[in-house]
């Protein structure tokens, strides 16, 4: 199998502190430039289409600059996830850039409670700012603190014209604090679901696809199956997708960080490490980025539908 989209932590660093997250107390060990601008060219080579980088804060790293120029360079789909405080000083890379994406959980008291104090304003500046440049993504990390402003978000995405996406919260190991009194219901969530789908229906700013809106809201946590993402669409992490953590280990997916024996990438080769790696076992998952593109990739005609629109959508903005 060729890995088609690639998901690497390039860093655990971070300038924010988001309550649930504890990526920044993580090791600080990161692969050189020299190794990075390597494996993009055998990626570049396997067949890779789209490496999405995430952090920590990846605009933290000095050499992001260079890595992104190198990544577009090699002719792939690059894509940067941020909380935007640097946005303004890398806006030349951005511009490069085929998608970047926020986090924004609401109005200003609401998101600065999770994210700290002022963290608002400077994702508000980045995506007005951004948004003029590159095909700017929007996601909102559904809590119990933020369940009623699903409707707000909706509205800023019209407003201020960018694609919005919802995630539930997750516990993810080593990679999230204890999330117990921010996580949903399974009624809060299917609330939550049943919202996201009406406001869809008037508002195609809303990213996330009706099948998965759909499927998420009849499925049974009881019945699933191991390696589909909700019981309802097989999970090709592990054949067509991976993700990379910030010290070089190269995992089906990063969830499964305590659970797989990692290659690491400072020693051997993206190729090898890749080939290590098996199909995603575990039974349940609502990482909703990862859900859409397991559509996408089992064909489903619903997903591929809403992506086609989607990428109309970008391509009418961008002229």
């Amino acid at each position: 199998m060729v890995p088609l989209f690639v998901i690497w932590y390039l860093t655990n660093k971070c300038n924010a502190k988001c309550k649930y997250c504890d990526i920044p107390l993580r090791e600080k060990k990161e692969l050189p430039t020299n190794r990075v601008l390597k494996l993009i060219d055998e990626m570049a080579k396997r067949g890779v289409l789209r490496i999405g980088f995430v952090g920590g804060e990846p605009l933290l790293r000095k050499d992001i600059d260079t890595i992104i120029s190198h990544a577009k360079n090699k002719g792939l789909m690059v894509h940067l996830y941020s909380n935007g405080f640097l946005a303004k000083e890398h806006l030349k890379t951005i511009k490069k850039l085929d998608g970047v994406f926020f986090s924004l959980d609401g109005p200003e008291k609401i998101h600065d409670s999770m994210r700290g104090k002022g963290s608002h304003k400077k994702v508000m500046n980045a995506i007005k700012l951004c948004n003029k440049y590159t095909p700017t993504f929007v996601t909102s990390v559904l809590t119990k603190k933020n369940i009623n402003y699903i409707s707000y978000m909706s509205e800023l995405s019209k407003k201020e014209n960018f694609l919005l996406n919802f995630q539930p919260v997750l516990q993810i190991p080593s990679l999230s604090s204890d999330i117990s009194s921010y996580k949903l219901s399974e009624t809060e969530l299917k609330k939550c679901l049943t919202n996201i789908l009406q406001l869809k229906k008037s508002n195609s700013n809303i990213a996330l696809s009706e099948v998965y809106l759909k499927r998420m809201l009849k499925r049974n946590s009881s019945t699933q199956k191991k390696g589909y993402q909700l019981g309802i669409v097989k999970c090709w992490n592990g054949q067509a997708a991976c993700h990379i953590d910030s010290n070089g280990d190269l995992f089906s997916c990063i969830h499964l960080n305590n659970k797989e024996k990692a290659l690491n990438l400072k020693d051997n080769s993206f190729g090898k490490a890749f080939e290590n790696v098996h199909s995603c076992s575990c039974k349940t998952c609502n990482v909703t980025c990862s859900v859409e593109y397991n559509f996408w990739l089992s064909l489903h005609p619903g997903a591929i539908l809403n992506l086609t629109n989607m990428l109309k959508r970008i391509r009418r903005n961008s002229k």
